[in-house]
């Protein structure tokens, strides 16, 4: 009796145990390659710590370049909405000289992985374009009405709609500590911010008017960015340079069209280049280079 129990018992550990078979190892593999590939590719610390240093100074430097260019009145010599078109054309010219190397230096088999992107999955630039279009744009405004140093504290609240918009766009959940660690920083910053009625910025300042534009700003720019971040990391394979050529081509068209549908009438009149100057051209090069220091953290980072 003690045998056949323990021949039976030996018999039903050997009916639940059901071994793997090639297939299912197979799909397992398959899925973990897809896993791998789909994921950030590694980047030396150094280089990404470079990145992330350049990325904060330019960003720095931004406010400082836009308010060295405002008027004493807090208005600027040249049309906004051509700084900003010429931002996106410089930046479109850059990336592809550079992608036409990539191009050039790469394996003819590794070339149509490079641009491996349709018409129809481009479409998804587009709604970044018209983000980064509106956001650029009300840098301006809210720069017309407060000085650089209150523009960079007013400019954290991007942290909290950061981590709400991250949460609803890419589906990812923040824990419970890092939502306490959004709302210390948020909270943080609007204790330092100087009283309204000290911040003096010309006689154009209105702290409140720049304080709308800033969060408008901040939506728009947080908004564009997760976005850019979500498409441009779907495609690891195709090149950082060919989907920025992309992103700046779609905006260079969102801003022509805006830019003839509110101030036709003085392009004409006055030219496209009438105010640009030195301190133009400074905010010129700021804003171009943030632009493509930031797609390179996009690829490798997050938000």
């Amino acid at each position: 009796m003690k045998y056949s129990d323990t021949l039976l018992g030996e018999m039903k550990d050997k009916q639940d145990y059901q071994p793997v078979d090639s297939s299912t190892m197979q799909t397992f593999s398959v899925a973990q390659a897809d896993t791998v590939q789909k994921s950030a590719p590694a980047v030396p610390a150094v280089l990404y710590f470079t990145m992330i240093c350049l990325a904060i100074g330019v960003k720095c430097w931004q406010p400082l370049a836009i308010a060295g260019a405002k008027n004493s009145d807090g208005s600027f010599s040249f049309n906004k909405t051509t700084m900003v078109l010429l931002v996106e054309f410089v930046k479109l010219l850059f990336c592809c000289c550079v992608f036409l190397i990539q191009y050039l230096t790469s394996a003819t088999a590794q070339r149509s992985a490079l641009t491996d992107l349709t018409f129809r999955q481009s479409l998804h630039y587009l709604v970044p374009a018209v983000l980064y279009a509106a956001s650029n744009t009300l840098v301006y405004y809210g720069m017309s009405y407060i000085n650089p140093a209150l523009f960079h504290v007013l400019g954290n609240i991007r942290i909290i709609t950061a981590g709400v918009l991250y949460r609803l766009m890419m589906g990812k959940k923040q824990t419970d500590v890092q939502w306490v660690a959004l709302l210390i920083l948020t909270f943080g910053a609007a204790i330092v911010t100087p009283d309204m009625e000290e911040v003096d910025s010309g006689s154009n300042a209105n702290p409140m008017w720049g304080l709308f534009f800033i969060i408008l700003m901040c939506i728009c720019s947080t908004s564009s960015s997760i976005y850019t971040e979500k498409y441009f990391k779907k495609s690891q394979d195709v090149s950082i340079f060919y989907q920025n050529c992309i992103l700046y081509a779609y905006g260079i068209v969102v801003n022509a069209i805006y830019l003839l549908l509110t101030d036709s009438k003085g392009l004409v009149e006055q030219g496209f280049f009438e105010g640009y100057d030195s301190r133009a051209l400074m905010v010129l090069t700021a804003q171009s280079t943030m632009g493509i220091i930031l797609s390179f953290v996009f690829k490798v980072s997050d938000t």
